[in-house]
Order: structure tokens, then sequence, then C-alpha cells
């Protein structure tokens, strides 16, 4: 973080959060079939995204009398609205822990990666991640999707 003052910072990451969740709510103009397609993934994206999804269903299947994995069928639309209403709650989580910080939260630290850094360090670098990701969204998924 800069050398401004705490409040100052903490004004400006409120601010990123809410622009952020902004942007990222204008995906409500993509459906299911568009934001599950493509296949740009890294290789941490894909071992993020294969650990554990299967290990509640197995679990169920170890522990209930024949249970209804998917009682309803796959639904696609009601995922995808899963997921993009999640973020979007874990942002609007994230502006509310940032808007009601006390001045004795503000200054606390940890060790991250051998650094002192503090509440508001972090969560300027949820902001980064979230904006990184942004960045990916709005200059590349969107546009090769053919959205505007």
């Amino acid at each position: 973080m800069t050398n401004e003052s705490p409040n100052n910072s903490k004004q400006e990451i409120i601010e990123r959060l809410n622009a952020i969740k902004a942007e990222y709510d204008r995906c409500t103009d993509v459906n299911a079939a568009i934001a599950f397609n493509g296949s740009e993934w890294s290789i941490a994206d894909l071992i993020g995204h294969s650990t554990g999804s299967y290990s509640g269903m197995v679990m169920r299947i170890l522990n209930e009398e024949s249970p209804n994995l998917n009682p309803n069928g796959y639904d696609s639309e009601a995922s995808w609205a899963r997921q993009r209403n999640a973020l979007l709650e874990e942002i609007e989580n994230y502006i509310k822990i940032t808007t009601e910080l006390t001045d004795d939260q503000v200054s606390r630290t940890a060790i991250f990666s051998g650094n002192t850094i503090t509440t508001l360090d972090m969560l300027a670098r949820v902001a980064n991640h979230y904006d990184e990701h942004l960045a990916q969204l709005r200059d590349e998924v969107r546009i090769r999707e053919g959205l505007s």
C-alpha cells in the first residue's frame, strides 16, 4: 500500500471493489452456453477445478441409501447463476468487511510471503486479484464470445 492514511486507503479499496462488482455484474447478459464455453484454462485452473468435485457425491453414496445426486437433472443456467451470484456475494462481503474495519483492525499485521502486511494490504491484493481476472473477462473472453 502507499503511505496514504488508512481511511483513504480503506475508501479506495471500497470504491475499487464496488467498481469491480459492478463490472462483474454485467455478466447478467451471459447465458450458460456462453459461460461454460471455451477451454483456455491454466494447469492451476484445471487442478483447482478437479479437486473435490465429486468427493461429496461419493460420500453421499457411501453414507445414504440410494441418494438422488441430481434430483432435478443438471441445469446449466441454474449452475451458472449460482456461480455468478456466489462471486458477487463474495465481493459484497469484502466490501462489507472493508467498510466495517475499525482503526485497530486496519493496523493489524501478518506475515505473507516473508513480508509484513496489513489488513488493507491484503484487501488490496484481493481487489488486485479480482481486477486481474476482470481484465481477462473484459479484454479477452467477452470479446471472444461476441459480447460488448
